[in-house]
């Protein structure tokens, strides 16, 4: 994921999360906040309340960049920060990632037209 693609400051995250939740399903909840500029950008929050073995939130955050990479290009101009709810259990990643691709469709479709 290039660099300019990823949230990287304090303050990029709490503009998003206080723009408030624009999804939530069984493993992720979406929050979306427009950034202004050409392309999409994401942040992941996987905590440890979560998910207490760090291989666990990595598969989680692997899981999540997986999808967003695929879909980035029908969200340009927003920010994207993914709260990780529960960690899928292993084995049922498909599900999750089903469950994912689902609510950033759901937000590509919503997005407005841009011009160009």
């Amino acid at each position: 994921m290039p660099r300019g693609a990823r949230l990287q400051r304090r303050e990029q995250y709490a503009a998003a999360l206080a723009a408030g939740a624009a999804g939530a399903r069984r493993h992720f909840i979406l929050f979306v906040k427009p950034n202004g500029l050409s392309q999409a950008r994401i942040g992941i929050i996987a905590s440890k309340k979560v998910a207490p073995r760090a291989v666990d939130r990595n598969r989680a955050k692997r899981l999540v960049r997986e999808v967003f990479r695929t879909a980035r290009h029908r969200l340009a101009g927003i920010d994207v920060v993914v709260q990780v709810r529960r960690c899928p259990a292993r084995g049922t990643g498909a599900a999750a990632r089903a469950e994912l691709t689902k609510l950033l469709a759901d937000l590509g479709a919503r997005a407005p037209a841009r011009d160009g």
